[in-house]
Parts: C-alpha cells; sequence; structure tokens
C-alpha cells in the first residue's frame, strides 16, 4: 500500500511529459499473463517535437519502452517480476510484426529505483551505460533492460524529471528545482499539480504520512503555490465572465464594438464574437 501514492505521482508524470512524443498507456496488461506493465511508451513518428527539454528521459524514450518505478529500491523478485512482465511484451511484439524484429526495435526495460546498491546491479549483469551520465546503467543490447540508480544522477537540469521519483534531499531538491523554473513552462505548472495532488493523497494515510514526513514538508511549499495560482485563475476567469456580461449589455444597449472594447477592456475580436452570439 505505501508505493500506492507514489505510483499514482509517477504514472502521472511520465503520461504528462511523455504524451507529445507518443502513445501512453498506463497499467498496460501484459498478454497471457495477469500482470501490469506501470507504463508503456510507444514512440510515434511523426511527432517530431524537440525531446532534449525532457534531458535524459527524452533519450529514454527514442524506443518503445517500459518503465517501472519504485518507491524503495527492488527486490530480487520485484527485478524478476519485472522481467517476466518485460519478456511477455518482447514475445507479443515479435508475435505481431514477425521474426525479422531488429533489436533496436525492441521495447526497452527501464527500472527506476531511488538507490541501487552496487551488490544489487553486480548480481543483475548491469554496468554502467557507456555515452550515459553517471547512475545509467545497462544490461546489454540483448537483454534491453536499464536502471536509474536516481540517487546518483547528477543535479543537472538533464536529469530533473527523474529525480523528482527519488528520495529524501534527492526529491526535496528536485522539487525546490521545478518550483524555480520560469511560471511560463507549462511543465512547472504540471508538476505542481502533480506534487500538490500527492501531497494531499500522502496526508490522508496516517502510516504513509509518518513516512513521509520530510516530503510532506517539500510539498508544502508546492502546494501553497499551486492553490494560490489556482485561486487567482478562478479570480481571473469570474472577472472575465463579468466583463462579458456587461460587454453583452452594452452591445444590446446599442454601444459599437470600439466602444465597448475600450470600456470592459475586452479584445475587438472577443467583443465581436459576442455580438454574433445575440445576432446583433
Amino acid at each position: 500500500m505505501s508505493r500506492t501514492p507514489f505510483d499514482q505521482l509517477a504514472k502521472q508524470l511520465f503520461e504528462e511529459l511523455l504524451q507529445p512524443f507518443g502513445e501512453v498507456q498506463i497499467s498496460l496488461e501484459v498478454p497471457g499473463e495477469s500482470h501490469l506493465v506501470d507504463i508503456y511508451f510507444a514512440p510515434i513518428a511523426y511527432r517530431n517535437q524537440d525531446r532534449s527539454p525532457l534531458g535524459i528521459l527524452g533519450e529514454m524514450i527514442t524506443s518503445p519502452c517500459l518503465f517501472e518505478p519504485f518507491r524503495n529500491p527492488p527486490s530480487p523478485s520485484d527485478y524478476h517480476r519485472c522481467k517476466l512482465k518485460h519478456e511477455w511484451i518482447i514475445a507479443d511484439f515479435y508475435r505481431q510484426r514477425g521474426q525479422s524484429v531488429s533489436l533496436q526495435e525492441l521495447p526497452i526495460l527501464w527500472i527506476i529505483s531511488p538507490t541501487l546498491s552496487q551488490n544489487f546491479l553486480t548480481s543483475a549483469g548491469a554496468i554502467a551505460k557507456e555515452d550515459w551520465c553517471h547512475g545509467v546503467y545497462w544490461k546489454g543490447e540483448m537483454e534491453r533492460c536499464g536502471f536509474i540508480a536516481v540517487h546518483q544522477l547528477p543535479k543537472t537540469p538533464e536529469t530533473l524529471w527523474l529525480r523528482l521519483l527519488g528520495k529524501g534531499n534527492v526529491q526535496q531538491q528536485a522539487i525546490q528545482e521545478v518550483m524555480a523554473l520560469p511560471e511560463a513552462d507549462q511543465r512547472r505548472e504540471e508538476a505542481l499539480r502533480l506534487l500538490s495532488n500527492w501531497k494531499m493523497i500522502i496526508e490522508t494515510v496516517p502510516q504513509i504520512e509518518q513516512e513521509e514526513g520530510a516530503l510532506t514538508m517539500a510539498l508544502s511549499q508546492a502546494f501553497l503555490e499551486w492553490e494560490e495560482k489556482t485561486k487567482r485563475k478562478s479570480e481571473q476567469r469570474g472577472e472575465e465572465k463579468a466583463k462579458r456580461e456587461i460587454a453583452l449589455n452594452l452591445l444590446r444597449a446599442g454601444m459599437n464594438t470600439e466602444q465597448v472594447s475600450q470600456f470592459t477592456g475586452l479584445s475587438a475580436d472577443t467583443v465581436e464574437d459576442l455580438r454574433q452570439q445575440i445576432g446583433e
């Protein structure tokens, strides 16, 4: 149960970040088995958006992939369950596309953990991924399996979205970095919304709130800012609605578009749209 709020955050975060680049499926059912993949992503060729704002996450989604985020380090049995789902997905891939599929086309399993011990990585046969930053490990091209040790990732903008899935000081610093992003950055607003939702979920379960005490404090600032911004938007919508009602009354009273626009502050195009609504 303690993983449930984190699972929700991870799934929603990946869904928000990856949707512009391809198809995101949450809790994908594995063919032939009653198991679910946390997040499955398939890039869409004609969506040529710049992936660089996602940093190394953008590099991870150049091919189909399965994301399995963990709140606590995975056990050997966790790893084997992930690999079992991965093998079923690969088998289904071959079934649908034929045996001529190249290794590079097969889905990659990415296991993301706040920490990973060297003993675990050695036992799994994972080594540092060449030409990637510290904290990224790989089992070889045939295996199509990678590991992200979040605590080892360098504290750079390129790793921000993965460090949000870390723990303790790593995650708290990532939250501060999100809040420092420009207010015009849509990713900032979406991340604050998800983090605020996570805070509210954590607080509803005493056991989880106790486990995540330090995190709750870090989330409080994000929640207050999100709440204030939501309030401002609501007030702006209310003000906009009031202006439109005044404009409608003025139009009905015979004022022309320019006069109504000057009086209410609405654009001339908006006033014209309102005029058409009342058939003037």
